[in-house]
């Protein structure tokens, strides 16, 4: 039996979630990016990394490009989260070019890639992300709303609000990837 290790980023929750899942899952254990040994990666035969979409970035995934050496021949799985549609592909696309920045063509080609929708409740972020979000709220509709992409009309619809699109079964084919 494969042994595995999830490793999270989770600022609100959701994540954390699906990690859990994903750990319970596979009988595999879990450890938020704050806490990883790094040293110990190498005993695992899979690792999954997942991150919440924070500010255009995906965090942790830099201890896929530091210990790359060691990781190289495991099965490196990352998944996101975030409140898109992924069923859409200009959203794929996007997180994909996102990857692109984050990693060299030899890492990106190791990789395998789930997106995973998730949640917000607005009244619960800090004080710099409330006003992150409304920054870009304002930067979307100067751009005028003729000219606004599917994402970004989402973005505005749901802007306030407390949205979860978190469920179980949303880590079926990531299972299924790693069975």
């Amino acid at each position: 039996m494969a042994k595995i290790l999830i490793i999270y980023y989770s600022k609100y929750g959701t994540t954390k979630k699906y990690a859990e899942w994903i750990a319970e899952e596979l009988n595999g254990e879990i450890c938020s990016v704050n806490n990883i040994n790094q040293k110990s990666l190498g005993d695992y035969d899979i690792i999954i990394i997942g991150s919440s979409l924070y500010a255009g970035k995906i965090k942790g995934i830099d201890i896929i490009v530091k210990n790359f050496e060691i990781l190289k021949n495991k099965k490196l799985i990352i998944f996101t989260c975030g409140l898109a549609d992924y069923s859409k592909s200009v959203h794929i696309n996007s997180i994909y070019n996102r990857l692109k920045k984050e990693f060299p063509e030899k890492i990106i080609e190791k990789l395998k890639i789930f997106y995973l929708r998730g949640g917000i409740n607005y009244k619960e972020l800090t004080i710099k992300d409330k006003f992150l979000m409304w920054m870009m709220r304002k930067m979307i509709l100067k751009s005028g709303k003729e000219k606004l992409s599917e994402e970004d009309k989402e973005f505005i619809e749901t802007y306030g609000k407390k949205i979860y699109f978190l469920e179980k079964n949303n880590i079926n084919e990531l299972l299924r990837y790693c069975k």
